[in-house]
């Protein structure tokens, strides 16, 4: 491990021209090549298994180090302690070794038993006891016996005390050999910037943060085992989770698991995005919405909740902005709206509610219109939510959305509604700064955007160039439409494009000026990229006829790119 380490940084400094040691993107296809290797993701995951072996052997070696050196010298001659832990098992000093009569060539079940105990006991397994059990251990019977699969549970069940002894069973081969498809994982590279772990690694960091969340399921077990296989299907070409339906069905009938226990770890494989998807994605009061959520799981009451403990456990695993707060409690909105329909929960409050005004302005000049601009904030969550009444007119949320861009406020949801020729939009903000919102400078933005004395295209363009992390890649943007979802005359159309500076104003000005109004937003950020979904509706009342809709796409297109002029 240590020589391939030492070529790879001779390859990285030869083709880089510098005495470098960082592995950056660019680099490291070049490398590859001049090391035989097929393609930059081989590199990364030899470069992990490598530096993985390192540490795991520096762990252990100073762990003995440091218990030889708290001992005192006459100690070393004394008889250790040996505490019995599980049969075949015992504790001895602070690691769990072989008992005297254990027989690890005739006893499958050893090893997990022995993980299981040293992992409650938060200990580790002892070099020489995993080596013996990596040369001994005789293959599991299939399918597992049942005492078998509880201490594979067991281990699982322990939560980060556990983490450290799968290592144990990796680094030996003795995972693989119980679990033949974790080779596909191993040290296997993710290239989407949430994510802080390889796969196999995240899979682990996720079954211990479902540990914790046993409490809230009928099916703990389910819970535990579908954490740690969910994303096993990302070790096969194709749609991870269209191959690991097909891999989790296999490996969970191997395990021992009843038909109907399959059919469940199956089905939380397939919908282990459904909940984060259609929660940061979807309007959560729009009664299609649910319904979706509803047919997907069939009605199983059982299966929401174990889909919730996966969607909490596989956030936790993934990164603090893979599982924020807010994305936390829009996805524990969206269960207890499905467990409403299913009838085990009352029905919860909306999700943006219009808050009490806290500061008024002055009238807008607008012929007709003597209402002034109300502006409300309160604290939620890791935000503010931002409520805005002002008299109602075409474009009315593009320019309230500008006016919250220009205030360094990013909008994650909003809503509209509009009475009497007034309307109140509900945003939930969260400053990028960590600024507070201030009502009476947005008040007076959104005043001052009404009368047309701010401008907004232009500013926004300035703040564009200011930052040069707000500019956007030459990717093209695509725009998809969801008639399945769409409610009457209502239409959902999302919005995958690079983020940039006031791209929520550019977007919704787009479908203003094509003639649509614009009813709620939901609005994710996936590393460098926005995915934005709209419901819109023909102010007439009509249906959003093919022409519309084409209008709307090349107006949106136009916008996502900064081709357009801007209000």
């Amino acid at each position: 491990a240590y020589a391939f380490l030492l070529d790879v940084r001779d390859e990285l400094r030869r083709s880089s021209g510098r005495a470098t040691d960082a592995l950056v993107r660019q680099e490291q296809r070049p490398v590859a090549a001049a090391l035989g290797l097929a393609d930059d993701d081989a590199l990364l995951r030899q470069v992990s298994l490598a530096g993985r072996r390192l540490a795991f052997v520096a762990d252990e070696t100073w762990r003995r180090v440091d218990a030889s050196l708290v001992r005192r010298p006459r100690a070393r001659y004394r008889r250790v302690r040996r505490e019995p832990l599980a049969e075949g098992l015992v504790r001895q000093g602070d690691e769990v070794v072989l008992a005297r009569d254990a027989r690890p060539a005739a006893d499958p079940g050893l090893v997990l038993r022995g993980a299981a105990a040293a992992a409650r006991a938060d200990l580790l397994l002892s070099p020489y006891t995993l080596k013996v059990l990596a040369v001994h251990a005789p293959p599991l019977p299939e399918p597992w016996p049942p005492e078998v699969r509880w201490s594979f549970l067991r281990l699982l069940a322990s939560g980060r005390s556990a983490v450290s002894v799968l290592e144990q069973l990796d680094q030996e081969g003795l995972l693989s050999r119980m679990l033949p498809e974790w080779d596909r994982v191993r040290s296997l590279p993710q290239r989407h910037p949430w994510h802080r772990f390889t796969v196999d690694r995240h899979l682990v960091e996720a079954a211990a943060a479902a540990s914790e969340l046993t409490r809230d399921v009928d099916r703990p077990d389910l819970l535990l085992v579908g954490a740690l296989l969910h994303d096993i299907g990302k070790g096969w070409p194709g749609d991870h989770t269209e191959v690991g339906v097909v891999v989790v069905g296999e490996m969970a009938a191997r395990m021992g698991f009843s038909q109907p226990d399959v059919d469940t770890l199956v089905a939380m494989v397939r919908h282990h995005l459904l909940l984060p998807d259609v929660a940061t994605r979807r309007d959560l009061d729009d009664p299609l919405t649910v319904d979706r959520v509803v047919e997907a799981i069939g009605g199983d009451g059982a299966l929401l909740q174990l889909l919730h403990g996966l969607a909490q456990a596989d956030g936790a695993a993934t990164s603090t902005s893979a599982w924020s707060p807010w994305k936390a409690h829009l996805v524990a909105a969206l269960v207890a709206r499905v467990a409403a329909r299913l009838g085990s929960a009352p029905l919860p409050e909306p999700v943006l509610e219009p808050t009490a005004p806290q500061v008024s302005t002055t009238a807008p000049a607008i012929p007709g219109r003597t209402e002034p601009v109300t502006v409300g904030v309160e604290d939620v969550l890791d935000g503010q939510q931002i409520t805005i009444g002002a008299p109602d007119r075409p474009g009315l949320f593009s320019l309230c959305a500008g006016v919250l861009a220009l205030n360094q406020l990013d909008v994650r949801a909003a809503r509209v509604s509009v009475a009497d020729g007034h309307g109140t939009l509900v945003f939930a903000v969260r400053p990028r700064f960590g600024r507070a919102p201030v009502p009476e400078i947005l008040a007076d933005g959104v005043r001052a955007a009404l009368e047309g004395t701010l401008p907004l295209a232009e500013r926004l363009r300035q703040r564009e160039h200011d930052y040069s992390q707000d500019r956007a890649p030459g990717r093209p943007p695509r725009i998809s439409w969801f008639d399945a979802e769409a409610t009457g005359v209502t239409g959902l159309v999302e919005v995958r494009a690079s983020d940039r500076a006031g791209l929520l104003h550019r977007l919704t000005a787009a479908l203003a000026d094509a003639g649509l109004d614009v009813s709620s937003a939901t609005v994710e950020t996936l590393g460098a990229d926005a995915v934005d979904a709209f419901y819109v509706s023909d102010p007439a009342g009509t249906p959003i006829d093919p022409a519309q809709r084409e209008r709307a796409e090349r107006a949106l297109v136009a916008a996502a790119r900064g081709d357009t002029a801007d209000r």
